[in-house]
């Protein structure tokens, strides 16, 4: 390597100051200590990583790459160390999980009672940020176990299977498909269709139930946030394709319906997702087993 973590330091404190006067105070040192680090920085990559703007700097394209991956990298360190120590004080170990595609976490203080009789030395840190990015986030190091639903084949990932579930029709209590024993694609071809994703994803709805029909939603609207797809659905704004465990507590409260997916049903798998890197011992491949033990 070129660059010392010095100068990684350096890349994220300019990218997030703007100016080496700011970056400088946040690093607690210098200016001219900081120029001369910059200068050392671009001397020994052979070239510049950024440019002035009157008293600010703007990132060349080159730098940009640069910046992106120090911000990745040192947060990742830190928190490498910060969990070094709480280990070294506590003897215990941090696994930081998330759960992808959906928001649910009903069955979270059961599974943290579970663990801490199964394993206390494995302390559980929530990643809320791994419902939407699952992947970047595990391969980024952010997160180390994620809870997924469907099938994913992903190289550097590994899946481990822990249930399985079934994909639901939810409506709002009083919708007229309530009284079908079952649902066929032609049935949502009037209805405001709502879902939490931008792309069809592999092995869900789109894919196995409304494609193959050849019918379409009258509408379909994009709300990122799950929780707030069944709020619209339980005051009338539309339905949705939704994992039954993943609603659990809105079916169990009577915020809406369910009806099934076709005659066969949709089944859905869900698997805990760990970095194929994970020795077979560590506490994230540890935590995987558990959550098939538990479920």
């Amino acid at each position: 390597m070129r660059l010392d973590i010095r100068h990684w330091e350096m890349l994220k404190a300019i990218n997030e100051s703007g100016t080496l006067r700011q970056a400088a105070h946040a690093l607690g040192i210098t200016q001219p200590a900081l120029s001369h680090r910059l200068a050392e920085a671009e001397r020994r990559l052979g070239g510049l990583l950024f440019e002035r703007e009157g008293r600010k700097l703007k990132e060349t394209s080159a730098g940009r790459a640069m910046t992106q991956t120090a911000n990745q990298v040192i947060p990742i360190l830190q928190r490498a160390e910060f969990d070094f120590q709480r280990t070294v004080d506590n003897e215990t170990t941090v696994v930081r999980f998330g759960v992808a595609a959906y928001s649910c976490y009903h069955w979270l203080p059961s599974f943290l009672k579970y663990m801490a009789k199964k394993e206390p030395r494995i302390q559980l840190e929530l990643v809320a940020s791994a419902t939407q990015y699952p992947l970047q986030n595990l391969q980024e190091g952010a997160v180390d176990v994620v809870l997924a639903p469907g099938h994913l084949i992903v190289p550097g990932i590994d899946s481990i299977p822990v249930f399985e579930d079934e994909l639901v029709l939810v409506t709002h209590l009083a919708h007229e498909l309530v009284t079908k024993p079952y649902i066929e694609a032609a049935d949502l071809e009037s209805e405001q269709y709502l879902t939490y994703s931008k792309s069809a994803q592999p092995g869900f709805e789109y894919e196995r139930f409304i494609r193959p029909s050849g019918t379409a939603p009258h509408l379909v609207t994009i709300v990122e946030v799950t929780d707030a797809i069944i709020e619209l659905i339980s005051a009338g704004f539309g339905v949705s394709i939704l994992s039954r465990w993943a609603i659990q507590s809105a079916i169990k409260n009577e915020n809406v319906s369910v009806i099934q997916v076709s005659k066969s049903r949709l089944d859905l798998s869900w698997s805990a997702l760990v970095r194929e890197s994970e020795p077979a011992t560590s506490a994230a491949r540890t935590l995987s087993k558990r959550l098939a033990e538990w479920f």
